[in-house]
């Protein structure tokens, strides 16, 4: 990942920002029914997307957010961009970053951790692209809007994953130097050179970076797959300074 191949996106209000490398991602007040987002990342969002981040990559930056409550989703990383913005499962979930949700999401990826909150978070979910991926994507997307198989298709698909993370238990108000380090065999998050989390077996796949702020909710619990809006009452933004990875 390199500063100089982050583009915008912006959606329904939100806005950036910049000073250099330091970003301010904004979204303004919203009712549940529209979704709003601003986001910094550096893959073109146009499907079939297309990835340029390869392990080993590193990526370090300080961050701080608006408020400790942050409604809907928020963070910094690599992902594969697996759903569509109606929920539709476009390719198996992978992804290496920091991630917070609230509370209205209930996303349990990994055994005896929280379905929301402020994580250092792993998925692996196999290689993504190709037309055989794609139709298991969306087959797996159909599955899940059955209610009569939905419970097996949730409990296969976990099976069938990787998945490691820890809950950060920090004040999201203020400063925090974060490290993320995504090897082939295993990725290692800091927080303030503290090591938080080393996630065996991450993706190998190329990624997209991503930081942004959303009033995205999810739920991915034993029996349902389901996307939906949070309203939010007062803007909220996630600021950032960001130093160079490599490649």
């Amino acid at each position: 990942m390199h500063i100089d191949q982050l583009r915008f996106h912006l959606v329904n209000g939100g806005r950036i920002e910049q000073d250099g490398n330091r970003y301010r991602l904004i979204i303004p007040p919203v009712t549940a029914d529209a979704y709003s987002d601003a986001q910094i990342d550096d893959y073109a969002h146009v499907p079939p997307y297309r990835f340029s981040n390869r392990p080993p990559q590193a990526v370090r930056l300080r961050a701080r957010f608006s408020r400790q409550n942050m409604k809907g989703t928020a963070g910094f990383g690599f992902w594969n961009h697996p759903f569509s913005r109606t929920g539709a499962v476009i390719a198996p979930p992978c992804n290496v970053w920091f991630f917070n949700s609230s509370p209205e999401s209930d996303m349990r990826v990994a055994r005896h951790t929280s379905g929301h909150g402020f994580k250092a978070a792993m998925l692996n979910s196999g290689s993504a692209g190709g037309p055989i991926v794609s139709a298991a994507g969306r087959a797996f997307s159909l599955l899940l809007k059955i209610p009569v198989v939905s419970t097996a298709t949730m409990a296969a698909a976990r099976a069938m994953v990787s998945a490691s993370e820890v809950e950060l238990s920090i004040d999201m108000t203020s400063w925090h130097d974060y490290e993320l380090d995504w090897r082939t065999d295993i990725a290692t998050y800091r927080v303030d050179g503290r090591e938080v989390l080393r996630a065996p077996h991450p993706p190998a796949q190329p990624m997209g970076f991503a930081a942004w702020v959303d009033n995205y909710r999810a739920t991915a619990t034993g029996s349902a797959y389901r996307f939906a809006y949070v309203a939010s009452e007062e803007e909220q933004w996630l600021e950032l300074e960001i130093m160079d990875g490599y490649e």
